[in-house]
């Protein structure tokens, strides 16, 4: 028996179009978000055709197909709001006005379409046992697209809730989620601590 309580991290990794396996480039967005406050996973599902004989008292024989998953349409909120998160999930651009900041984003113009990058999501969830933290499920969403969210601010802190569909990764042959259970959260990158400076993401 697992009991699963809490996200402890989010990564998010951009990826290759034409391979579908992670980015390389030296613009490629990779973030790591500790404040992610939920996750819903909700299954995208292809009901099965169905058919059925019948006379006028009673059902002679009924034919139906599986019902197939071939996907998950995912929302994710999160207690910050994180820049490169932003750029990959929903799609904003780097701001182009005369002394724009380095954070600084813009939709983009209409004539250049959806900006969102395919991405893959990690989500790690703690698993306790008894009062500690026996070791972590990790839920792999192998190929993901994003969306531009609500926004609402106002009296409350603002939480942004993205809308992503997680879909079949068919190029890199990888399926549409995988769980595992990996002992302890993966290292921090080099970088990590510029980039949260850089998006001035406090840490958690």
């Amino acid at each position: 028996m697992e009991i699963l309580y809490n996200i402890e991290r989010v990564d998010l990794t951009e990826l290759d179009p034409s391979t579908g396996k992670p980015a390389t480039g030296t613009d490629a967005i990779k973030t790591t978000i500790k404040t992610a406050k939920e996750a819903k996973l909700a299954a995208v599902i292809s009901e099965g055709a169905e058919e059925i004989l019948r006379n006028a008292t009673s059902i002679l024989a009924v034919v139906r197909e599986d019902d197939l998953l071939y996907g998950y349409d995912f929302t994710f909120t999160d207690n910050t709001f994180d820049i490169k998160a932003a750029q990959l999930v929903a799609g904003y651009v780097k701001a182009t006005a005369t002394g724009a900041g380095e954070n600084d984003l813009q939709t983009p113009m209409m004539n250049q379409g959806n900006q969102g990058k395919p991405f893959m999501a990690e989500i790690y969830v703690a698993n306790y046992e008894g009062d500690s933290i026996k070791n972590y499920c990790k839920i792999t969403l192998n190929k993901c697209l994003g969306k531009f969210p609500d926004m609402t601010v106002g009296s409350e802190f603002y939480a942004p809730e993205f809308s992503i569909k997680a879909r079949e990764n068919t190029k890199a042959k990888l399926p549409i989620k995988s769980i595992a259970w990996v002992d302890s959260l993966p290292a921090e990158p080099a970088t990590q601590n510029a980039v949260i400076k850089e998006d001035t993401k406090p840490t958690v």
